[in-house]
């Protein structure tokens, strides 16, 4: 859905809204890189700039609502918006942020206990894993 989102919204959304979200997303996919040099880290700089520079047009646009107020918020007191300030410093200290998902391993787990798990019976499970495990 998130590659499809800008385009879905492009003729619906005022534009200020669809630069934010665009900006939004090209922060997510430019952050996500495998090697990062600084010419990725301006660009992951400019685009949470721009999604600063239009994020009120959202606000005036589309009422966000609390979870459990459900009272109209007319702030971004978010955390992970927070924590967009941080990725830039990080990728410079640390490197592609990549290297610190969990997709590998959760892929290590699907494979190599989800998938026997459905083939077996369900009868003497620990034996059946390891034994599924040596092959």
């Amino acid at each position: 859905m998130q590659h499809y989102i800008v385009a879905l919204i492009a003729d619906a959304a005022p534009p200020g809204v669809v630069i934010a979200v665009r900006a939004l997303m090209d922060f997510c996919y430019l952050s996500q890189a495998t090697t990062i040099n600084e010419a990725h880290c301006q660009k992951i700089l400019n685009a949470l700039k721009e999604f600063h520079e239009h994020k009120q047009d959202i606000i005036a646009c589309c009422p966000r609502r609390g979870a459990q107020s459900k009272q109209v918020l007319d702030n971004w007191h978010i955390p992970k918006l927070e924590l967009m300030q941080s990725v830039v410093p990080s990728i410079r200290q640390v490197g592609s942020l990549l290297q610190w998902s969990a997709d590998t391993t959760e892929h290590a787990h699907i494979t190599l206990i989800k998938d026997p798990t459905d083939s077996n019976n369900n009868i003497n499970y620990d034996a059946q894993i390891c034994r599924i495990l040596d092959r």
